[in-house]
């Protein structure tokens, strides 16, 4: 049976617009609960500046408490040139990078222009190559801006070409706002995979307006994509996207991805325990789909 990867990106962008802030312990006593129903693939931190997102300010600590293993991938979102520093500080498995498509988007989210975001690819490439590191490139508001809506597909390609140029590994197109529908998602996702030529070198990460996320990943996978993020209770949040839903729950995309045909290795039967820690940790109910809080990517 063929294999996909499910990465869960709860610890990153689930935490980024928790109102608490997870003491570091918390968060690794969810990666074992993770690693223990068959995660392969985790999204840990993410590189930004602390006083921007207080949530994610152990991440160089949380590396430190979660080390390299056999059959796991530590994944960490970069933002820019100071963020690849710290990253490349420490031995973090893949760095992510992140442009979004819409101008707009960018600017909110990193405080600059796609352009100007683009522009510092190359270099932030080839500071990671040099110490060894896989690079994935994230198209956030890939389908849709919070701010200007519709996105074209020139601006979409417009990244995806600067990510090939650069030579990252691996495209990850977001669904930021949760705005895909399926006629709409598989022309522009076999636009990608035809400029990409390859579709296992692309992600998908979904947010879900409770629209039919399943259906969604079912299209991907008939279009040959391996690769899928998802959150505990579909968590998750940035404040740059005001009014976008959580990300794909894991306890959906996980059994559609299965039914399938596929193996991904989790077990379904841990995730609610996840939840139950995760809300617990949180000093709320046990992790529940967030159909209104921010996208984080």
């Amino acid at each position: 049976m063929e294999s996909v990867t499910v990465t869960d990106v709860t610890l990153r962008d689930g935490l980024q617009e928790q109102p608490s802030v997870l003491a570091t312990a918390a968060k690794l006593e969810i990666a074992h609960l993770m690693l223990a129903a068959g995660f392969c693939s985790l999204e840990v931190s993410s590189f930004v500046r602390p006083a921007w997102v207080p949530q994610l300010a152990d991440a160089e600590d949380l590396l430190r408490a979660l080390p390299p293993r056999a059959g796991l991938t530590r994944r960490v979102l970069v933002p820019n040139r100071r963020g690849m520093e710290r990253a490349l500080a420490t031995d973090a498995d893949v760095v992510s990078l992140v442009v979004s498509a819409s101008t707009e988007h960018n600017e909110a989210n990193l405080n600059r222009t796609t352009a100007e975001s683009l522009a510092e690819l190359p270099e932030l490439v080839r500071m990671a190559r040099a110490e060894g590191r896989e690079v994935e490139g994230g198209v956030a508001t890939a389908f849709g801006c919070p701010f200007s809506g519709d996105v074209t597909d020139a601006q979409v390609l417009a990244v995806v070409d600067a990510y090939l140029d650069s030579g990252t590994d691996r495209v990850v197109l977001a669904d930021t706002i949760g705005s895909a529908r399926a006629a709409d998602f598989v022309d522009r996702l076999k636009l990608v995979i035809r400029h990409v030529g390859d579709a296992r070198r692309i992600g998908i990460h979904l947010h879900d307006r409770g629209s039919g996320v399943a259906h969604l990943v079912r299209i991907a996978l008939e279009e040959g994509v391996r690769s899928f993020d998802v959150a505990i209770g579909g968590i998750g949040g940035c404040p740059f996207a005001p009014g976008a839903p959580g990300n794909a729950r894991a306890e959906e995309v996980v059994p559609a991805v299965e039914a399938a045909g596929f193996t991904t290795g989790i077990v379904v039967e841990r995730l609610p325990r996840i939840a139950l820690a995760l809300g617990l940790a949180l000093g709320r109910a046990p992790a529940a789909p967030e159909r209104v809080t921010h996208a984080g990517s």
